[in-house]
C-alpha cells in the first residue's frame, strides 16, 4: 500500500488504488466548511477527494452536533384538479403564508415553492405544457 500526507495526516491506499481517509481529517474538512467557510468543493480540490465525498463528511459533522437538516413540511404539494381556462395562471395566494406559488395549465393546478430556482420551474412548466 502506498502512502502520502495531506494536512499532516497520512492517507494510505489500498491495492485497488481506494484511499483510505482518516477520521481526524473527515473532522478537519468539516470544521473548515463550518468555520472556515470553505466549500465542499474547494476542500476536494485540494486533498484529492470527490466532493460528494467532502459533502457526505460535512452532513455526518451536521448530525452529529444536532443540526436538523431536513424541512418540518411536506416534500411534495397536493396538485389540484380544476377546470379553467388553458392558458398557464400562476399566482401566490397572500394569506397562505406558506411561500406556496400556484400555477394552472388547463385543468391541472400545481402548487410549488416560491423559492423554487428558474431552471427547475422552467423544467415543470416545459413538462406542463407537453402533457395539457
Amino acid at each position: 500500500m502506498s502512502k502520502h500526507e495531506v494536512w499532516g495526516f497520512t492517507i494510505e491506499r489500498t491495492p485497488s488504488d481506494k484511499k483510505i481517509w482518516p477520521n481526524k481529517l473527515k473532522i478537519e474538512a468539516a470544521r473548515r466548511i463550518r468555520e472556515d467557510g470553505a466549500t465542499p468543493g474547494a476542500i476536494a480540490a485540494e486533498i484529492g477527494a470527490h466532493e460528494c465525498l467532502v459533502r457526505k463528511w460535512s452532513v455526518a459533522d451536521r448530525r452529529s452536533r444536532g443540526e436538523l437538516l431536513g424541512r418540518d413540511e411536506p416534500a411534495f404539494a397536493p396538485v389540484q384538479i380544476t377546470s379553467e381556462g388553458n392558458r398557464p395562471n400562476v399566482s401566490v395566494p397572500s394569506s397562505s403564508g406558506s411561500g406556496v406559488a400556484i400555477m394552472d395549465f388547463g385543468d391541472v393546478r400545481l402548487e410549488f415553492p416560491v423559492d423554487i430556482s428558474e431552471t427547475a420551474l422552467s423544467a415543470i412548466v416545459k413538462t406542463m405544457r407537453q402533457t395539457t
